[in-house]
C-alpha cells in the first residue's frame, strides 16, 4: 500500500479483527514504556536565547487624559516616541 492509509484501517466494525498495526508505536516501544521514560525536553534548563523579547508599548489611552511629554497638553491618546508618550501633534510620523 502507498503512503495514504484507508479509513478502513482505523475503523473496525463489530467482530472485525482488522489490522491493528496502525496503532503500534513505530519504534516498537510500548505505550507504558514511553510513559516511564523521562521527558528530556521538560528537564532542559532554559537559556537566554529561549527568552522571548518583551512587548513594548507604542500607544496609550487615558480616559481622563494625561500630559504630553513634549508640549504638556492634556490628551486622551499618546504615542511612544524616544521612550516617552507624546500627543498626535508632537509625534514624528514615519511616512516612508
Amino acid at each position: 500500500m502507498g503512503e495514504d492509509a484507508s479509513l478502513d484501517q482505523f475503523v473496525g466494525g463489530a467482530g472485525d479483527e482488522g489490522d491493528t498495526s496502525a496503532n503500534d508505536e513505530s519504534d516498537g516501544e510500548t505505550a507504558s514504556a514511553a510513559k516511564e521514560r523521562p521527558n528530556e525536553a521538560a528537564d532542559a534548563k532554559p537559556t537566554a536565547e529561549d527568552d522571548p523579547t518583551p512587548a513594548t508599548t507604542t500607544y496609550a489611552w487615558t480616559g481622563e487624559g494625561a500630559q504630553c511629554a513634549a508640549c504638556g497638553e492634556v490628551v486622551e491618546r499618546r504615542w511612544e516616541q524616544d521612550g516617552v508618550l507624546v500627543c498626535t501633534d508632537c509625534k514624528e510620523w514615519d511616512r516612508s
